[in-house]
């Protein structure tokens, strides 16, 4: 029979308090938000992670606990929640960028008249969104661009603490200038399709009241497909190139939030 006994509560907290912060991070990035990854997967990716960077972050959270007192357990619990998930939903949102991009494309040139359903998201998701996301998380993970995800989160261990909560007042500042970015960006990737159906629709409005008889709404239907998908092929090179870009900066930004 083997006895278990806890010799030092105060890093046992500590402990747990990372894997709360990590796993609430984890849980909501690209790779682990869709349904057909076990929960169980989720749960030990988080917990090997909180393993591997304890030894770096475990003097300040067990500073912290110390600070609050151990009888603050549940307090601490859900401060590390919140925060874990209000970082987590930061990142996510990034990504989220050029899901909303490929969305409007996906609108413009006809696709929403299909529906798509993706049993990994339980939503629909068109072709484009697909594309471009799974596009997206490729380049980042071959290019080495999550480890400044991970030292942004690792960083946030000693600068989004309880103790330091009063330097957060203008925190609205930052949401205000980081969310009015994203729009911006999502719309300007998708600027050259919405230019290209804005021609479109002016020039199957002027077939259409030189030939009456033609149905112009068939016809359309699969021109804005077709030359959708060509003007997209084309830009593709150039799109992605800026859609890395943008990742790199706006990721920038949320780094300077959690220093």
């Amino acid at each position: 029979m083997i006895n278990v006994s806890v010799v030092d509560y105060t890093v046992l907290i500590a402990f747990w308090l990372t894997f709360t912060r990590w796993s609430t991070i984890l849980v909501q990035l690209p790779l682990f938000d869709n349904t057909s990854v076990p929960n169980i997967v989720k749960v030990l990716m988080s917990l090997v992670v909180s393993y591997a960077f304890f030894p770096v972050v475990k003097g300040a959270m067990v500073q912290e606990v110390l600070a609050a007192g151990i009888e603050n357990f549940w307090f601490l619990t859900m401060f590390h929640t919140i925060t874990g998930l209000l970082i987590g939903f930061l990142v996510k949102s990034i990504m989220n960028l050029f899901i909303a991009s490929g969305s409007i494309m996906t609108q413009q040139i006809g696709f929403a008249s299909v529906s798509y359903f993706d049993p990994t998201h339980d939503q629909q998701v068109g072709p484009f969104e697909k594309i471009i996301q799974w596009t997206v998380i490729i380049m980042i993970l071959t290019t080495g661009a999550l480890i400044p995800m991970f030292k942004g989160v690792l960083n946030s261990f000693f600068s989004v603490s309880m103790q330091n909560l009063g330097n957060f007042t203008n925190i609205h500042i930052f949401y205000n200038d980081f969310f009015k970015g994203v729009f911006q960006a999502a719309f300007l990737l998708a600027t050259p399709i919405l230019f290209t159906n804005l021609i479109l629709n002016l020039v199957m409005g002027i077939i259409a009241r030189t030939i009456p008889q033609m149905n112009i709404l068939m016809v359309s239907f699969v021109v804005n497909i077709g030359i959708g998908l060509m003007v997209f092929f084309a830009i593709s090179e150039e799109f992605f190139h800026v859609a890395y870009k943008m990742y790199i900066d706006r990721l920038g930004e949320w780094f300077q939030f959690v220093i």
